[in-house]
């Protein structure tokens, strides 16, 4: 039987620049959609996390004039 050698090659481990891209972080919030928030939710494309931050924002804005 051969002795499989284990070089250290270019594969795997920790990369500069590798990986998710770190955002602010805030306080986590976990909460139960109605049924019209969460077809709302489901129809967005890319990060819901953006989208109910950026909706929060503009309701806040509005509640302000």
């Amino acid at each position: 039987m051969q002795n499989v050698e284990s070089s250290a090659g270019s594969w795997g481990g920790a990369r500069k620049g590798a990986g998710r891209k770190r955002m602010e972080k805030g306080k986590y919030y976990g909460f139960n959609s109605t049924p019209d928030v969460e077809a709302i939710l489901e129809a967005v494309e890319g990060s819901k996390a953006a989208y109910i931050n950026a909706a929060v924002r503009a309701y806040a804005k509005s509640q302000q004039q």
